[in-house]
């Protein structure tokens, strides 16, 4: 879990962080174990809790298989009773998301807002999946058989600070389709787009997604909105800490392609610390 080497910023646009880990369906969960592990957690602690749709499995494959496989987050809208819970702490800055099949711990936080590490974050979530077992074993529902890690990490990159036109994008990002030059006649208003990218050798795939817009409670803020998803499979025979190995990986490899995507201008304005 050693940062090591990896780029760090002082000031990095990361608004929210999220770590995850996607098991096999326990036969015998049912939707009260959700009110039920919000109790055992304590709504002292986590006094908000709302529902949401649950999303669907995501698994990454290669080769043929993953030619046109679906990509990004895919919720389940149906006639399905089952749920997913978001448990919210009291100063509105964690999450817990818990479905049969899904656990997802979320950092939350806001434009120029402290930004707790990484190294801060995995242990939270590991100790909340710890708990998740215990609760599980108490209740005799079974033991939660990992299958796929993830790792996001939202970044907000308001306008007013490193730009204020669109055209000046190319001085936060190093290369972007339509971007990366004036074409003839035309201005540059709006861009959006996405990539996928394997992590090799089949180690896990990175998704990018980039969107301009006005987001924030009232949709007020212009931002660019840069989501960066690193997820991967777990070997069912793997030996040792399989699941923080990939988290790891997902962490190494969102931050190291977020600062090669980046410009070096971007870099001085966020505080590039190595």
């Amino acid at each position: 879990m050693s940062s090591g080497g990896l780029p760090s910023f002082e000031r990095p646009p990361v608004i929210e962080t999220v770590l995850g880990v996607q098991f096999d369906p326990l036969q015998e969960f049912r939707n009260a174990h959700l009110g039920a592990f919000w109790k055992f957690l304590g709504p002292a602690e986590w006094p908000k809790v709302t529902d949401a749709p649950t999303i669907d499995p995501q698994f990454e494959r290669f080769g043929e298989a993953a030619a046109w496989q679906p990509r990004g987050v895919h919720l389940k809208i149906s006639q399905d009773p089952s749920a997913r819970l978001m448990m919210h702490n009291a100063a509105g800055d964690r999450m817990i998301q818990l479905q049969n099949g899904r656990l997802h711990y979320n950092w939350l936080g806001q434009i120029g807002g402290p930004y707790p590490r990484y190294t801060t974050i995995r242990p939270e979530f590991c100790r909340v999946l710890g708990r998740l077992r215990e609760f599980l074993a108490g209740e005799g529902v079974g033991e939660p058989v990992p299958n796929q890690w993830e790792v996001t990490y939202v970044n907000h990159i308001p306008r007013g600070g490193l730009w204020n036109m669109p055209s000046d994008w190319t001085g936060v990002f190093v290369s972007l389709p339509g971007v990366a030059g004036r074409i003839e006649s035309l201005r540059l208003e709006s861009f959006g787009g996405e990539g996928h990218f394997e992590i090799e050798p089949q180690r896990g795939r990175l998704h990018i997604h980039l969107e301009h817009g006005r987001f924030g409670k009232d949709q007020q803020q212009e931002v660019l909105r840069l989501v960066l998803t690193a997820r991967g499979p777990i070997p069912g025979d793997g030996e040792g800490d399989m699941l923080g190995a990939g988290l790891d990986l997902g962490r190494q490899v969102i931050v190291t392609t977020f600062k090669a995507i980046t410009t070096d201008h971007a870099h001085e304005y966020w505080g590039l610390l190595r």
